[in-house]
């Protein structure tokens, strides 16, 4: 899919102008350590110096079994990746919110993403022994879970829900809270279009997926005119 390639620094909608004061400097700071401070506790990192990738990813092991629509199964306690989005990667709303242009530039950048993760978890011996990958979605209720799991499954995602522990209401608490402090961080223009409690989604890709559906890709956006002239 060439025409999904990232090739601009620039952004193809206009984000508007955001004149941060120092309260806002202030929250970046804080929340910026912290959330430094917690990827470096959970070993999740960059995978890649590009400018316009928004995962970061980490192993941990799974906290249930799964069993995945492509035969794929991974037991309770069987190492898997995490992704994460990567904060200061996410382009930013303009004044007006989300337009179509952020849309589309949000769906290159996951796209582009996705094909650099895959290509990564293919050529690294520690990544190529993982079954699947896991991400946590903090989402407002607006979309509903017929839109989330159609979002999912139209990437490859299959939407997978959490076992129901005794604390999970209170860790999805948490979940809102940090959803609430990264948003104010780094994009405070999108925190008047998003409810402060929100529902958790588990994501999973299979790896066996991922390669199937966006290696390929990134093999064909590598042999594009457009990805070699950029």
């Amino acid at each position: 899919m060439a025409s999904d390639v990232v090739s601009r620094s620039a952004p193809t909608y206009d984000p508007g102008r955001f004149e941060a004061g120092w309260k806002d400097e202030f929250w970046l700071t804080l929340v910026g350590s912290l959330d430094t401070l917690l990827r470096s506790l959970y070993g999740i990192r960059q995978f890649t110096d590009d400018p316009h990738c928004v995962l970061r990813i980490g192993i941990s092991p799974a906290r249930m079994p799964v069993a995945m629509s492509d035969g794929t199964r991974v037991r309770a306690g069987e190492p898997i990746g995490e992704l994460h989005l990567w904060n200061e990667h996410i382009p930013r709303y303009s004044e007006h919110g989300p337009d179509l242009g952020w849309a589309a530039d949000m769906r290159r950048r996951i796209l582009h993403s996705l094909r650099l993760l895959a290509r990564h978890a293919d050529h690294h011996p520690a990544w190529q022994q993982l079954a699947a990958f896991r991400a946590d979605a903090t989402l407002s209720s607006r979309l509903g879970d017929i839109q989330i799991r159609r979002l999912a499954l139209r990437h490859g995602f299959e939407l997978v829900e959490p076992p129901a522990l005794p604390f999970r209401q209170l860790h999805a608490l948490g979940d809102s809270v940090s959803a609430w402090s990264l948003t104010r961080a780094f994009n405070p223009a999108a925190l008047p279009r998003h409810r402060f409690l929100r529902d958790h989604h588990e994501l999973w890709i299979s790896r066996a997926m991922l390669l199937r559906r966006y290696a390929r890709e990134a093999r064909k956006a590598a042999d594009a005119p457009s990805h070699r002239a950029a």
